[in-house]
């Protein structure tokens, strides 16, 4: 889950328990908030959720969502506790804080170019900021953002390669899918159940990713197109363009 930098966010936490869903004892729900590098932000605020209720939101302030200006990204952790019973539980939430991205590309235009639909793969499992970021590290930051707000062709290509990023991080837990979806026998993943349709699929995206990123300046180290490793490894600083990277998110 990604959240935009200086925003506020509310989550949710179900009390679970190996017994299922339970009811917390009153006065026992509290969260902590951590950064990236586990530092705490927040210590066991008091949380309470509504009489007879298996859940709770957390609030989540702004002030706690801004980004060090050295990182591209950085990281929160949430820790809920509650008593059930006199029996302690705790359940860990995570998410991304990101920063408004530069280009228009939606989950649902992954979703079109895969040919399934919101059932088969939700907004929340398209990782458009992590295709973003590895086209940078091949790229360079400052060439993909110049490509992104060009207005002309170039963005055009420079979206159509996030879209095409975004789908190449799914096809291997797409491949599980689809092979549980064979066995179950549910009507999902229709378009690509056929084996050959998906490989040739992925090969498609493999390829045009390929000749867009050409088109945006890559240069490969090596004679010929640039293998596959190259497009998902962050090999460049997304920040600075040089290389190796040397700036992480956290």
């Amino acid at each position: 889950m990604d959240v935009l930098s200086s925003s506020p966010v509310t989550l949710w936490a179900d009390f679970e328990a190996p017994q299922g869903l339970v009811i917390p004892d009153v006065g026992s729900v509290t969260y902590s908030l951590f950064d990236g590098t586990g530092a705490p932000l927040l210590v066991a605020q008091e949380l309470t959720p509504e009489a007879e209720a298996t859940g709770v939101s957390i609030p989540i302030h702004a002030i706690h969502q801004i980004i060090d200006p050295e990182r591209s990204f950085e990281r929160r952790q949430v820790v809920v506790s509650w008593l059930a019973a006199g029996r302690s539980y705790q359940k860990r939430l995570a998410y991304r804080v990101v920063e408004l991205p530069i280009h228009t590309v939606t989950p649902a235009d992954v979703r079109t170019y895969l040919g399934i639909n919101e059932d088969e793969l939700r907004d929340d499992e398209v990782d458009l900021f992590a295709a973003t970021l590895m086209l940078q590290g091949a790229l360079g930051r400052e060439r993909f953002e110049a490509a992104l707000t060009s207005g002309t062709l170039l963005e055009i290509r420079a979206t159509r390669a996030i879209v095409l990023s975004a789908a190449q991080l799914l096809f291997p837990s797409l491949r599980f899918r689809i092979a549980q979806a064979k066995s179950d026998g549910t009507l999902k993943f229709e378009r690509l159940k056929d084996t050959t349709a998906f490989e040739g699929l992925v090969a498609a995206t493999m390829d045009e990713l390929v000749r867009i990123t050409g088109e945006l300046g890559y240069v490969a180290p090596d004679v010929g197109p640039p293998p596959l490793i190259l497009l998902g490894t962050i090999t460049t600083d997304p920040i600075t363009g040089n290389a190796p990277a040397d700036r992480v998110g956290g």
